[in-house]
């Protein structure tokens, strides 16, 4: 009998407060948002100057861009074969092989995943890996390099395929 080599355990990418980070984030906003609108109107009303109600338009603007970007922002773990993307109602499994790319695409910590072939919500998703991140990078900074050592030990690996296999 061979011995089989045990199953790599499931780490964590995501912080454990991402519905903090999303919701909690957002109603925030969302209350800076109207503060603006009801503050630029009242000037407005006062003065009687368009300024006043364009520059909350901006920062509406610039808050529609923060849901937008974190709208696909995932709760993500991994192990030595494949990365899951817990979803509502469903974990999308996706082998190492598929990542193209993980990189830091924001100042707060948030990173990207590229992959080689679309899934179910496109060809890159999100995961922000802390809530605290300038002050925690390099220890989560740590837990991505694991993840990239096991993308390149995945895509190393050669693929056995049975020989009447039909290929794409």
């Amino acid at each position: 009998m061979a011995s089989e080599k045990p199953k790599s355990r499931i780490r964590n990418l995501s912080t454990r407060y991402l519905n903090f980070y999303r919701y909690g984030v957002a109603s925030i906003l969302s209350a800076i948002a109207i503060a603006f609108l009801v503050a630029g109107y009242l000037a407005y009303l006062g003065e009687g100057h368009l300024s006043n109600l364009l520059m909350p338009v901006y920062w509406c603007y610039f808050i529609f861009i923060w849901f937008k970007v974190n709208q696909r922002v995932y709760h993500v773990e991994f192990d030595d074969e494949f990365m899951y993307v817990v979803q509502k109602g469903h974990d999308l499994v996706i082998p190492l092989e598929n990542i193209k790319d993980v990189n830091l695409v924001s100042m707060g910590g948030v990173y990207r995943v590229d992959l080689y072939a679309k899934e179910l919500f496109g060809d890159k998703f999100y995961f922000k890996p802390s809530l605290l991140y300038p002050f925690n990078h390099k220890k989560k900074e740590a837990v991505v390099d694991i993840l990239w050592a096991n993308i390149e030990k995945a895509k190393s690996k050669k693929q056995h395929f049975q020989r009447n296999a039909l290929h794409s």
